[in-house]
């Protein structure tokens, strides 16, 4: 471990375990934690509010404070993407910030469950030169996950620096690795009981959507069927963005998670003739002097750890 006060700590709890980096604030970053706590309660509606709960949470990361030597003084915070309303609007480019956010609160009135003033909402808009568009996405959380965060956070030396969206800091995190965007490319996340692909274009948030599936069907001899499921969603997905993507097949696409089944591999770069598969790999672009632990949790969790990369990069 390296005796360096400059360093920021990422967190990021995923149901009941909680995933962290530490981290150089200099340029170039270099990893110098990263691990994975079992905090045998899950971060979700039923422990907000409960301050017990806050208790055990704040208790556990004290816990991997001093079992680490953590030298940060700030933690910023991914949230899962399911804690978390994501919409995308396409603007007129010289469409004035008063009118976004008038837009934005119009469209939060036509999906909000709850009154508006229990919501927290931030946006964030992107422009290409391409695109005769704004686009902008908005990200709405309730304001009693945040306090319940700040709260968990205030029993801790830490001081909260940023909340960020798990899924969008996924995509600034694949950004920090330097990899080659093309125009349209599909993130695939393949989890046990279910596939998250998410579209980009211009390496900007497009849409998302999941599949699922049985567990026991996670197996070469089903792998057929899976790849087909998530390209039937690729499919699914550029038809609802409609004009927005005139060709209606991706270039790229990357795998996020490490053991994926090689039959799906196959049956993507089958189904998805044009497009290059890639096979993300975050330590193979990144400075850091991480164990051996800690490197074979990376390569066992890239969809964990990148958006901690992508949060520290921000």
């Amino acid at each position: 471990m390296m005796e360096n006060s400059n360093t920021q700590l990422g967190l990021m709890i995923s149901g009941d375990t909680l995933f962290f980096v530490e981290a150089t604030t200099g340029q170039p970053q270099r990893l110098l934690t990263a691990d994975v706590m079992h905090l045998g309660i899950p971060f979700d509606v039923q422990a907000f509010g409960d301050p017990d709960m806050a208790v055990h949470f704040s208790n556990s990361i004290n816990q991997l404070l001093d079992r680490f030597a953590i030298s940060a003084k700030t933690a910023s915070v991914c949230l899962d993407r399911r804690l978390v309303l994501l919409k995308r609007l396409r603007v007129d480019q010289d469409l004035r910030e008063t009118d976004i956010r008038q837009q934005i609160e119009w469209e939060l009135e036509q999906v909000l469950v709850a009154p508006r003033d229990e919501y927290h909402a931030n946006y964030e808009k992107f422009r290409h030169e391409r695109d005769h568009y704004d686009h902008i996405v908005v990200a709405v959380v309730r304001k009693a996950v945040i306090a319940f965060l700040q709260n968990i956070i205030k029993a801790t030396p830490l001081k909260l620096q940023q909340v960020d969206v798990e899924l969008l800091a996924m995509i600034r995190g694949m950004s920090a690795l330097k990899l080659e965007f093309h125009a349209l490319s599909a993130l695939i996340e393949i989890e046990p009981t279910y596939a998250s692909v998410t579209l980009l274009k211009n390496q900007c948030f497009l849409s998302q959507g999941e599949i699922k599936y049985a567990a026991a069907q996670l197996t070469d001899s089903n792998s057929e069927q899976i790849a087909t499921l998530i390209n039937d969603e690729i499919l699914r997905q550029l038809d609802t963005l409609g004009d927005e993507v005139l060709l209606k097949n991706v270039e790229q696409l990357f795998l996020i998670n490490s053991n994926i089944p090689s039959g799906i591999i196959y049956g993507l770069q089958r189904l998805q003739r044009n497009a290059l598969v890639q096979i993300v790999a975050p330590l193979e672009r990144l400075e850091h002097s991480l164990s051996l632990e800690a490197e074979q949790l990376i390569k066992d969790n890239p969809g964990r750890i990148l958006p901690l990369l992508g949060l520290l990069r921000s």
